[in-house]
């Protein structure tokens, strides 16, 4: 995992309502159907990862068993885990979640928002969930908890 603000591979957030290990699933089975993580290409070890990210062990391997029972990755024993070599790129889940997005700008519209409303109404919304999960990190030092 690199520490590199931009190139993060997985940090929780705290204001989601999705257990981390499912934010990590996610993550990961995004990364790999963008075809960020390559196949054949070995994702962080359990430990590593679960070090880097600050989240517990058995989060990090529940996250890594779900992905290997969904064919995304491979373990190999003594070796590590391994983006599955067959698995190629697939944008359907970003066809759906685009096809959402394209509905709420549709939304928008039928309310008489122009484009640029729209999109400075959708960057404020993004602005506002980046902020809430800052201020939980936060929160989450100032206990002691990272």
């Amino acid at each position: 995992m690199q520490t590199n603000e931009d190139n993060v591979v997985f940090r929780v957030d705290e204001a989601s309502d999705l257990p981390i290990w499912a934010q990590l699933r996610n993550r990961f089975s995004y990364l790999i159907r963008t075809g960020v993580l390559k196949p054949g290409e070995q994702l962080p070890s359990v430990r590593g990862l679960a070090a880097d990210a600050k989240i517990n062990y058995n989060t990090v391997t529940k996250a890594y068993r779900d992905l290997e029972l969904s064919g995304l990755i491979v373990s190999v024993r003594g070796r590590g885990m391994f983006v599955q070599r067959d698995v190629s790129p697939d944008e359907s889940e970003e066809d759906a979640i685009d096809a959402l997005l394209e509905n709420c700008i549709r939304q928008y519209r039928s309310k008489g928002m122009t484009y640029r409303e729209t999109r400075d109404r959708m960057l404020s919304v993004i602005d506002d969930m980046e902020r809430k999960s800052r201020e939980a990190e936060e929160e989450k030092r100032d206990y002691g908890i990272s």
